[in-house]
């Protein structure tokens, strides 16, 4: 699926821009990945904006609106994984460049195990949504998991999982990939991210 974000025209399923793959191009990998992070971000906003009231509405997503939802949600339980992909090349790179301090090491593992954490949350959360009736009516079997509220209440979760999560990369480990990296090292690290 196309993504057109400003300028750019995104395919959402390589996180690269449209006839970039091809091009034997040279990106600023912490760029690369700053970039997606405001992709992801857009995304959660559209999710926000597809759960909020209508006007004489109770703040509960229904009918067109669950279409919308597993559609947006989709990109957190597949397309994601690009963007995750390529975090995982910078963190092994950086554990390359920094040694195997332990505590280091458990830093690193926290971000890659989030990601293994918030994929199963989306999972679970469209797992939830295809439970629902067309007319937006809770399912028996959903009933008895807490209803539309508590899905909302999911979704909303997961948004905010999401956005901390992407706030403290951004504060430590691209902080850290900045000062540790020299210019040849981001290179050979650009190069190994966009081959994923």
């Amino acid at each position: 699926m196309l993504v057109r974000l400003g300028f750019w025209t995104w395919d959402s399923q390589t996180m690269v821009p449209q006839g970039c793959r091809q091009a034997s191009i040279t990106v600023d990998p912490v760029a690369l990945l700053k970039r997606e992070h405001g992709m992801i971000l857009d995304q959660l906003t559209m999710i926000e904006t597809a759960m909020s009231p209508r006007s004489g509405g109770s703040g509960v997503a229904t009918g067109t609106d669950r279409v919308t939802l597993r559609e947006l949600l989709q990109f957190f339980t597949g397309p994601v994984d690009v963007h995750f992909r390529r975090e995982e090349v910078l963190v092994e790179d950086l554990q390359r460049i920094l040694g195997r301090k332990v505590e280091d090491q458990e830093q690193f593992k926290s971000f890659l195990d989030e990601h293994r954490m918030l994929k199963a949350d989306a999972t679970a959360v469209m797992r939830k949504l295809k439970r629902k009736r067309a007319d937006g009516r809770d399912s028996a079997a959903s009933k008895k998991l807490g209803g539309l509220r508590t899905l909302n209440a999911e979704l909303r979760g997961l948004i905010g999982r999401y956005r901390g999560h992407i706030s403290c990369e951004e504060r430590v480990l691209f902080v850290l990939a900045e000062m540790r990296l020299t210019a040849e090292q981001k290179r050979r690290t650009s190069r190994r991210m966009l081959q994923v």
